[in-house]
């Protein structure tokens, strides 16, 4: 469960990764710039990747993911 000052949600958790400071502030500045939701998109880069996996069409693809991400 993940609390956040008064609001708990009990389905969330963090995540936690180690990138290269400038990427992260560029990509930062992007989805401000176009009003992007950071952790659906991660949510949704996850999700494909577990569906595509699933579905077997993961390596297929050879590893290849098409996200939308002004969806």
């Amino acid at each position: 469960m993940l609390k956040i000052g008064d609001y708990e949600y009990p389905e969330d958790c963090m995540e936690t990764v180690k990138i290269n400071k400038k990427i992260r502030d560029d990509l930062s500045k992007l989805c401000k710039s176009k009003k992007i939701n950071k952790s659906k998109l991660i949510e949704n880069f996850y999700k494909s990747i577990l569906l595509k996996f699933q579905e077997g069409s993961l390596n297929i693809s050879s590893g290849y993911l098409t996200i939308n991400i002004f969806k």
